[in-house]
């Protein structure tokens, strides 16, 4: 009878385990975790009297795909492997400057792991940081892409990237 008990706890513990360590995975959202960054990002620039960013298409299909392929090919830089810019990423993706007077872009990447990885402690470090935060808070920007996606990266699992393009493009 304690052999069965014991035997029953232990399969009990190893599911909770299991259960547990299936959690994080099985919630991850990316769409709410997008959403979530661009209520922070919004949040901080219209309580400083800036204007709100907008999501735009070209920059949202670029923001998600350079998340992506950061973690797919194990780098973190605005500059992928072999050379290629961010500006050159969101012109290929279809934000461009023709037909227009003006163009400006900007770009902000991140990443963590765990509580670390969640949009709030993600939009928190980028806040602390002077440089990042004269980003996010440039009061040209008008529309935004926000990409996140979940992954290994430098071998840690259940990392998650981030990736915020801002833009203004004027006729």
């Amino acid at each position: 009878m304690r052999k069965l008990i014991a035997t029953t706890l232990i399969v009990m513990l190893v599911s909770l385990a299991v259960a547990a360590a299936a959690g994080p995975a099985a919630a991850f959202d990316r769409q709410a975790n997008e959403r979530t960054m661009l209520g922070l990002i919004n949040l901080a620039r219209t309580s400083r009297g800036l204007a709100p960013v907008h999501l735009q298409t070209a920059l949202d299909r670029a923001a998600l795909a350079h998340s992506r392929d950061m973690l797919s090919r194990d780098y973190f830089s605005h500059s992928a492997p072999g050379g290629t810019t961010f500006a050159t990423r969101l012109r290929k993706a279809g934000y461009g400057i023709a037909g227009y007077r003006s163009w400006a872009v900007g770009e902000v990447i991140g990443w963590g792991q765990g509580s670390a990885g969640s949009p709030r402690a993600v939009f928190r470090s980028w806040m602390r940081s002077s440089a990042h935060r004269a980003v996010i808070l440039d009061r040209r920007w008008r529309d935004v892409g926000v990409g996140c996606a979940r992954g290994s990266f430098r071998g840690v699992s259940g990392s998650v990237m981030y990736t915020i393009d801002l833009g203004r493009r004027t006729r």
